[in-house]
C-alpha cells in the first residue's frame, strides 16, 4: 500500500513537471527566436541601427530605429513621475485611512482603470487632448500610458504598504509621530524595496504599450524629435506597424525592434529579481 502510495505521488510530480514544461516551451521558443532573428538583423545594421532612421519601403538598408527610441524615452520619462507620484499618493491615502470615503472612491477608481480597454483610453486622450492642441504629441502619448499604467502601479504600491506589520506605525505613533510623518519617515523606507519593484514593473508596462499610442503619439519617424508638445514615435508603435507590412525590409527592422524590446523587459526583470531578494521587513 505505501510502496503504490510513492509511485502515484511521483507519477503525478513527473505529470505536472511535463505539463509545465509543456506550458514554458512555447514562451521559451518565443524569446529564442526573438533574440535570435533581432540581434541577427542589429549586428548586420551596426550601431546604424541604434542612430539611423527607418528605411524607406523598398530600401535595401535596413536603417535604424531611432525616432522610435527617442520617442519611448521621451514618452516614458514624462508618464513615469505622473503615474509614480499619483499612485503612491493614492496608495498611501487607502492604506493609511480605508475607511474614508475619498479613500473608497480612489480604490474602486484606481482598479476600475485596469479593465478599461488600452484603444478606449487612447481615443478618449485623442478627443480630451490631441484635437484641443490640434496634433498629436509625446504629451498626449505619455497621458495615455499614465492613465494606463495607474492601476498597475497602486497596485503594487499599496501591497508593498499593507504587507508592512502594525508594530512599526504603532512605534511610530507611540513617539508622537504624525501619521504622515510615520507614513514618510518610517513605512515607506520599510517598503522601499518593493516600492522599486513597482516602479520597475510600471517602467515596463509603459514600454510595451502600443494601443494607448495609436491615436495619441503620432507616429513621427521622419525625424528625432525631443519635444514633448511634437509627434513622436515608440518602438511597439513601429513593431506593429512593420510586422503588418508587406516589406521584408521592414519585417527585419521590426525583429531588431523587438529584440531590443525584449532585451529591455530582461534587464527590468533581473533587476526587480535582485531588489525582491533583498526585500527585508
Amino acid at each position: 500500500m505505501y510502496s503504490w502510495r510513492m509511485l502515484r505521488e511521483k507519477l503525478f510530480t513527473c505529470l505536472i513537471a511535463v505539463l509545465s514544461l509543456l506550458a514554458i516551451v512555447p514562451i521559451v521558443h518565443l524569446i529564442i527566436a526573438v533574440l535570435i532573428n533581432g540581434f541577427t538583423v542589429i549586428a548586420k545594421a551596426g550601431i546604424n541601427f541604434f542612430t539611423n532612421l527607418p528605411p524607406a519601403p523598398l530600401s535595401r538598408e535596413i536603417g535604424g530605429i531611432a525616432p522610435s527610441i527617442i520617442g519611448t524615452a521621451l514618452m516614458t520619462i514624462i508618464s513615469l513621475p505622473i503615474t509614480v507620484v499619483l499612485a503612491l499618493f493614492a496608495a498611501i491615502l487607502t492604506t493609511e485611512f480605508p475607511r474614508n470615503t475619498v479613500s473608497i472612491i480612489i480604490d474602486a477608481v484606481a482598479k476600475s482603470l485596469a479593465s478599461i480597454p488600452t484603444i478606449a483610453v487612447s481615443m478618449i486622450v485623442f478627443t480630451l487632448i490631441v484635437m484641443p492642441m490640434k496634433g498629436f504629441s509625446a504629451l498626449a502619448g505619455a497621458i495615455a500610458l499614465s492613465i494606463i499604467a495607474l492601476p498597475y502601479a497602486y497596485t503594487y504600491f499599496s501591497t508593498a504598504l499593507r504587507s508592512i506589520p502594525a508594530m512599526y506605525r504603532e512605534a511610530a505613533f507611540s513617539i508622537a509621530m504624525g501619521r504622515w510623518g510615520a507614513v514618510m519617515k518610517v513605512l515607506i523606507p520599510i517598503a522601499r524595496r518593493s516600492i522599486a519593484v513597482g516602479v520597475l514593473m510600471t517602467i515596463a508596462r509603459i514600454m510595451g504599450e502600443t494601443a494607448a499610442l495609436l491615436f495619441t503619439a503620432g507616429r513621427f519617424r521622419t525625424g528625432v524629435s525631443f519635444s514633448p508638445t511634437s509627434p513622436a514615435d515608440a518602438i511597439p508603435l513601429l513593431i506593429f506597424d512593420y510586422i503588418l507590412s508587406p516589406y521584408e525590409t521592414w519585417h527585419q527592422v521590426a525583429w531588431g525592434a523587438a529584440a531590443l524590446l525584449l532585451l529591455a523587459y530582461i534587464v527590468l526583470f533581473f533587476a526587480t529579481k535582485l531588489i525582491v531578494k533583498e526585500v527585508k521587513l
